[in-house]
């Protein structure tokens, strides 16, 4: 691997007081890369991107910070890391702990299972030095709390990476935001919900043309669980999102939303994967992509039904459009079904505004850039699930 991963790796600032058995682990990922190269376009969830640039210094920004999402409003309790480590603004819930996961019990721990195709996420597991650990207990009031989890780094172009815990208890509500503001992360989250929990959460990550975010997102579903997962990943020089959805128990249900918006030369993934392992779960993977001047968008969504997940609901309709010549978009849904009683479906489209929408919106009196952005903003609201 030498030349590969850890060059990029360079510059980490700080390592947290890691408690001996959780340095042990960091270890173990240490000597796992050293068996494993770099991601590159031969490995599957590289193949759309360009990995080189994750080692690359920083071009200098020639645009401003992409535009703000509107969730990005202030929250009730605001969770941020930054350059001083853990600072929590707001008046805590006695039903919200958060603490510096580098306290984590080892009973607490959630395995991740990395390879060569997750390679820059063992990364993360390997060289870590903050994150948080939040639990949530059930409460009435808790649907109407909202929890931002802000990540605001210097932009000096060193690598942060962040290991998030969120756990959530049997009957638990959870609204959650997740922001990332500033600097250059890779960032691993565990959600471990237990029996009956909820999840609302919304990912956004809106960055200028020199800043880079890696992300991977395990879902551990008991049964019962409720997740709404609301994506918007808009610039960047390099955005790679993986989502991992596994079904361990009956009767949940898993519903994805992502924005996907390429400008200038920004580089956007966005993977979903969702292993239906148990019976009478549902899957909903909506995306909607938009890629101007000389960007590039992969989608992928893939759904693995297990032998005897019956009664298992699966929908993907991933859609995108292209506004440049030189813009890229490589859009791939995937079914791999192993059970006989399935109801599922999947589509992918690419293609440009139409261009009879178009005249008519001109035609009543709406001037062509309005008429096109009134087209992009209803095209993007198809995916738009809270």
């Amino acid at each position: 691997m030498a030349g590969s991963v850890i060059d990029w790796l360079a510059a980490i600032e700080g390592e947290a007081a890691l408690a001996p058995w959780l340095a042990t682990k960091q270890e173990a990922a240490r000597q796992q890369l050293q068996t494993l190269s770099g991601p590159n376009r031969k490995t599957e969830l590289w193949r759309y991107a360009d990995a080189q640039r994750l080692k690359q210094a920083l071009p200098a920004a020639t645009t401003a910070q992409a535009e703000v999402a509107e969730n990005q409003a202030a929250a009730d309790v605001v969770i941020e890391l930054n350059n001083q480590g853990l600072q929590v603004h707001g008046d805590c819930p006695d039903w919200l702990q958060v603490t510096d996961i580098s306290g984590i019990e080892p009973t607490a721990w959630q395995e991740l299972l990395f390879d060569q195709e997750t390679v820059v996420n063992l990364a993360n597991t390997a060289y870590f030095n903050t994150g948080v650990r939040i639990t949530v207990a059930p409460n009435a009031d808790a649907e109407n709390v909202q929890v931002a989890l802000k990540y605001q780094f210097d932009d000096a172009g060193d690598w942060r990476f962040i290991r998030n815990h969120i756990e959530l208890t049997a009957g638990a509500q959870l609204n959650l935001k997740e922001v990332h503001q500033s600097g250059r992360i890779n960032v691993a989250n565990v959600y471990a919900m237990a029996e009956g929990s909820e999840l609302k959460r919304w990912h956004d990550v809106s960055l200028n043309d020199a800043q880079q975010s890696i992300s991977f997102h395990q879902f551990e579903l008991s049964g019962r669980n409720r997740v709404i997962n609301m994506n918007r990943h808009y610039g960047g020089f390099v955005q790679h999102h993986n989502h991992v959805v596994n079904f361990n128990g009956e009767a949940s249900e898993y519903r994805s939303g992502s924005i996907n918006k390429g400008f200038n030369n920004s580089h956007i993934t966005d993977i979903v994967k969702v292993n239906h392992n148990h019976k009478n779960n549902l899957s909903d993977v909506t995306h909607r992509s938009i890629a101007s001047d000389q960007s590039q968008i992969f989608n992928n969504a893939k759904a693995v039904v297990a032998v005897g997940a019956d009664q298992s609901e699966i929908e993907q309709d991933l859609k995108n459009i292209l506004l440049s010549e030189d813009a890229k978009i490589y859009s791939k849904p995937e079914l791999e079904v192993y059970a006989d009683e399935v109801v599922a479906a999947h589509g992918s489209t690419i293609g440009a505004l139409d261009e009879q929408s178009l005249f008519y919106l001109q035609s009543r009196g709406i001037d062509i850039q309005q008429a096109r952005q009134i087209m992009i903003e209803s095209f993007e609201q198809e995916a738009v699930i809270c």
